[in-house]
């Protein structure tokens, strides 16, 4: 008798479900554009003071007759066109996040606009059913309305958890990825300090190569985690210290001053990114538990449908 109504109630449903979502990812989106937009000025602004820098040292100054008498002007020189560099590549890889993140952006604002009369829609089939059903004055056709509605929100949030989880161990895929190409990094950097030579020093970059395409996933893979957990329950009890991505990022980069300074970050990034995967796996464990008390939620809901079919 309701077929028809109740596939259309379930489209409608699922609709707002999806805006819903969409609405606390774009919200969570916009939060990391800020912060992203307000990082790619500073590193803006760094990159162009040490070009700067480096102009500076290379016209007629007092510098440049200071470090000449010393004989040390072509180090200098060298020692700030690293730096600016470094300040150039981390700058250029915040601006390619940025574009990704605005891409990502713009098509979740589409999505999110075809479905501005979903809730209006919904009401309206809603109330057509309800109407029906008091004519019919069936109590039981009412309270399996009901069930059938929670039955719809708990599938819509063990599909959230879900999403959310693959996409925890989605990060957490790369972290394990970049954690074995640092662990090879600092072994060939402790050859190549001890005099290990040409050979060595191109397998500990190419580690180090390997860990910092692995750090770029890693960044855009932990914004997809924190935009799917944007419309999780769980959200308010988390707190994602990300620092120390951004920190990692950088250390590739400043590592090209020199060798002793590399080997001593390839060690701390190791630490820091260890710090996210703790972070990453609570929050995989608080999930976990909500999947099963959602699952017990689900199986308790179809119950008692049951019951009232079998029993009136």
């Amino acid at each position: 008798m309701y077929q028809e109504i109740n596939q259309q109630l379930e489209t409608a449903q699922q609709q707002i479900f999806r805006r819903k979502k969409l609405n606390a990812m774009l919200e969570e989106l916009y939060g990391q554009q800020k912060e992203l937009a307000a990082r790619v000025q500073n590193l803006k602004d760094t990159m162009e003071e040490e070009q700067e820098d480096v102009e500076r040292l290379e016209k007629q100054s007092i510098a440049h007759l200071f470090y000449s008498v010393l004989g040390k002007l072509g180090d200098q020189v060298d020692k700030e066109q690293k730096e600016a560099l470094a300040a150039k590549l981390k700058y250029e890889q915040a601006v390619g996040e940025l574009e990704q993140l605005n891409g990502r952006i713009e098509v979740l604002e589409e999505e999110f606009r075809q479905y501005k009369d979903c809730q209006r829609v919904y009401d309206s089939l809603y109330e057509k059913k309800k109407e029906h059903m008091l004519t019919s004055n069936s109590q039981t056709a009412e309270e399996l309305m009901l069930l059938q509605e929670r039955i719809r929100v708990s599938d819509n949030n063990r599909k959230e958890i879900e999403e959310a989880i693959n996409a925890g161990q989605e990060v957490l895929r790369h972290i394990e990825q970049a954690l074995k190409s640092l662990d090879s990094a600092e072994g060939w950097g402790t050859w190549d300090l001890l005099g290990g030579g040409l050979i060595s020093d191109m397998m500990k970059h190419s580690h180090i190569d390997d860990a910092k395409e692995e750090a770029d996933l890693i960044q855009r893979k932990l914004s997809q985690f924190r935009t799917e957990l944007a419309d999780v329950r769980i959200q308010n009890e988390i707190h994602f210290e990300t620092d120390g991505f951004g920190k990692f990022a950088d250390f590739f980069f400043d590592g090209l001053i020199a060798d002793w300074c590399m080997q001593s970050r390839i060690t701390e990034s190791a630490g820091s990114i260890e710090g996210v995967k703790r972070q990453v796996n609570n929050v995989l464990a608080k999930l976990s538990n909500m999947a099963g008390m959602e699952a017990a939620r689900h199986e308790e809901i179809q119950r008692k449908m049951n019951e009232l079919i079998l029993t009136r």
